[in-house]
């Protein structure tokens, strides 16, 4: 057994090194059955998506303010069915 030989290395020194992609988390959105577009903005408390829709079409649904935390449960309830539109689902 001879020290110059690679393979006489400790097995603690040869090590694999993999290249794993790290990404940015993608905003959820949503279509609901109208084509308004919920965006994600932000977590509930209890760590759900938070959903806000910035122009709805209806006017009465068209608000000056922050509203309802809408989660995507909750939007599918009330308006769906919804569908995801090149966000994460």
């Amino acid at each position: 057994m001879s020290i110059t030989l690679p393979t006489n290395l400790p097995a603690g020194d040869r090590r694999t090194i993999r290249v794993v992609p790290i990404s940015a988390p993608v905003a959820l959105v949503l279509v609901d059955r109208d084509g308004d577009v919920w965006r994600q903005a932000g977590l509930t408390a209890s760590g759900e998506p938070r959903m806000v829709c910035d122009t709805p079409q209806t006017t009465e649904d068209q608000g000056a303010g922050p509203s309802y935390p809408w989660t995507p449960a909750a939007i599918e309830a009330w308006f769906g069915p919804v569908r995801s539109l090149g966000g994460a689902a």
